[in-house]
């Protein structure tokens, strides 16, 4: 993490740095319910003029955990908990590899959420909790698709 000043010196925000390097050829394996998403381009309007840039990110998944053991607490209430223990039931994930989902919002100059290069692109490293929601449309699929195909040739 590194802190960004801003011109006039009075505010600071906290920046994700790239925390890690993967080979192109070499694959990731997530474990629990972690998951490692690609981003795909933002088109904001050109008719419209945009005055806040963040929005929700969407990206294609890459990689994904097999699931895990939620927690569990004595108490629905968050000041009366007293105990807390993993749940004996194993939770699977529910997305998969190839699917386009939204995540939370693009903060400042970068994303909410850690950053690692896969080759030479950047991927994000996030949980299947930050998921709010997968998409099913048909031209969002296509065009995720298309990117992936015209990506691989490139690397070719």
């Amino acid at each position: 993490m590194s802190l960004k000043h801003a011109k006039d010196g009075r505010s600071a925000s906290i920046q994700q740095d790239i925390r890690g390097r993967v080979e192109a050829h070499e694959t990731i394996r997530c474990l629990r319910d972690v998951m490692i998403v690609e981003p795909l381009p933002v088109e904001h309007s050109a008719i419209l003029a945009v005055i806040e840039w963040k929005r929700p990110l969407r990206g294609i998944v890459k990689a994904i955990g097999p699931g895990h053991y939620p927690t569990r607490y004595n108490h629905p209430d968050k000041h009366v908990r007293s105990k807390s223990w993993r749940s004996p039931t194993f939770q699977p994930t529910e997305c998969k590899v190839g699917d386009v989902v939204e995540l939370g919002m693009v903060g400042g100059d970068g994303y909410a959420f850690p950053q690692i290069l896969w080759g030479n692109t950047v991927h994000i490293v996030c949980r299947e909790a930050d998921v709010s929601g997968v998409c099913e449309s048909d031209a969002v699929t296509q065009f995720a698709q298309a990117l992936q195909e015209f990506v691989a040739v490139e690397a070719a």
